[in-house]
């Protein structure tokens, strides 16, 4: 995938998915606590200033970022895999692994609304390594899911960490666009993989290839 034209200018936008309702009623409510400092309480306008910026900082920031964290956090932990098997599937499923923390780790980096996608991406591809694991016969139907579509996903969030400091906005949205899709056909694929037949597998990776084609395409 060739490399957009390097705009070092470009602030990065760590908070771009923030509310509009977050944001307005973040200012509202610091306004008023900096007018009732200086009001009500004879606070020197520096102070009264300083404490609304935090108060804003932390609302607008702080707060959303404790509670992604907290969604991070209460993600459930991975199967346990034992090193010494020698089952070829092992090393397989430990990859897996290792794409899904790609995905993870990134979820405090990004906007909020792009952080959302990702961890439901890290879900629904840990619920589905969850159930390859305790139903090991799932595995060849689904392979393809392993081999291609989750370490493509986990590239593509690379790209976008590498990109975002000097990419323009409009491929950033590219991306993220993808990635939007590609979290529907985790889902959708999700629930066929748990599914005792994997009736739909089948029509679940043509999904998995058009969210891919548009953004794998050469540029």
């Amino acid at each position: 995938m060739p490399k957009p034209p390097t705009r070092s200018d470009k602030p990065r936008r760590g908070g771009a998915g923030t509310s509009w309702w977050v944001i307005l009623g973040s200012l509202a409510v610091s306004l008023a606590l900096g007018g009732a400092l200086l009001v009500e309480f004879r606070s020197g306008p520096i102070v009264a200033g300083l404490v609304a910026l935090s108060l804003y900082g932390f609302l607008t920031v702080g707060l959303p970022r404790l509670f992604q964290g907290k969604a991070i956090a209460d993600m459930p932990s991975p199967p346990v895999l034992d090193p010494e098997d020698n089952d070829p599937r092992h090393a397989l499923l430990v990859e897996a692994h290792q794409h899904i923390m790609v995905l993870r780790a990134a979820i405090p980096i990004v906007p909020l609304n792009v952080g959302h996608v990702l961890d439901a991406l890290a879900r629904h591809a840990l619920t589905i390594l969850d159930t390859v694991a305790s139903h090991p016969e799932k595995l060849t139907p689904i392979l393809r899911f392993f081999t291609y579509y989750l370490p493509a996903t986990a590239d593509l969030v690379s790209d976008r960490l590498k990109l975002e400091a000097h990419a323009g906005q409009a491929r950033l949205q590219e991306i993220d666009h993808t990635l939007g899709r590609l979290q529907e056909a985790f889902a959708s694929f999700e629930r066929a993989v748990v599914e005792p037949d994997l009736a739909s597998v089948d029509l679940d990776m043509e999904l998995l290839d058009r969210a891919l084609k548009d953004d794998l395409a050469p540029r």
